[in-house]
């Protein structure tokens, strides 16, 4: 899963845009505790974190086989 979801190069510009949001977010720890739980993100950017996740599956097609 964090391969899939952080470096799978397959998704090198989703990845990209991804990183792009959150960093705009000031959210620069990108792990599967920030991407799946929002964890150590300030509340008022929770869900906002696991929309762009969520969003990130979608854009990759993978959303299903999860």
């Amino acid at each position: 899963m964090e391969h899939f979801l952080l470096q799978y190069p397959r998704f090198l510009s989703q990845h990209t845009a991804l990183r792009s949001r959150l960093s705009a977010l000031a959210i620069t720890t990108l792990n599967l505790a920030t991407l799946l739980a929002a964890s150590g993100v300030h509340p008022f950017w929770q869900p906002t974190v696991l929309r762009l996740t969520c969003a990130f599956l979608r854009k990759t097609g993978q959303l299903p086989r999860l």
